[in-house]
């Protein structure tokens, strides 16, 4: 099952992260966690003071290094994420206010 959007291609078993020079496959192997906060002003607010990240981008955190990064992040949309495989969707954490990532 693949499902591609503008930035990014969702296999069941990678990431592809679409780049204009070079698209980055990212093995779900290798995915240490995920992140994403959904767009409200709750959250804008609460992420914009004190934490760099931001709301409607997917956080990869990886085991190890990929093209010498070990974070990569793009903007997805929620009614985009939630059409991913399950077996990604299922390893992303959300964010909620007042409890840490």
């Amino acid at each position: 099952m693949e499902i591609e959007f503008k930035k990014a291609i969702f296999t069941s078993n990678q990431i592809i992260i679409k780049k204009k020079k070079q698209n980055i496959v990212i093995p779900l192997a290798k995915v240490d966690k995920l992140l994403y906060a959904k767009f409200s002003i709750k959250n804008y607010l609460s992420l914009g003071f004190g934490d760099w990240r931001t709301t409607g981008a997917l956080y990869i955190y990886l085991n190890e290094k990929i093209n010498n990064k070990n974070m990569y992040c793009f903007f997805i949309k929620y009614d985009n994420l939630v059409q991913i495989p399950e077996n990604i969707y299922k390893k992303i954490k959300f964010y909620v206010p007042g409890e840490p990532w």
